[in-house]
């Protein structure tokens, strides 16, 4: 295989691969798929959430046990 035949095969190449990423790119940034990533984003914050509530909570309660032992 020559020079030019290697680039004229890596061209090509690179032009398939680029051919088929651009669906990707496409699919990845359209309305749906950013609807799904924010809505995805809102659950971990939700579930963030919850469990810093749910932590806190068990903390303030965990506190309140030991100050009325003492008491």
């Amino acid at each position: 295989m020559n020079e030019n035949s290697t680039l004229r095969y890596l061209g090509e190449a690179y032009g398939s691969v680029s051919s088929n990423l651009d669906h990707v790119w496409a699919a990845l940034g359209s309305d749906t798929a950013i609807q799904i990533y924010t809505l995805a984003a809102a659950l971990v914050f939700a579930a963030y959430a919850v469990t810093f509530v749910t932590r806190s909570l068990q903390d303030f309660a965990s506190a309140m046990r030991d100050a009325f032992r003492r008491a």
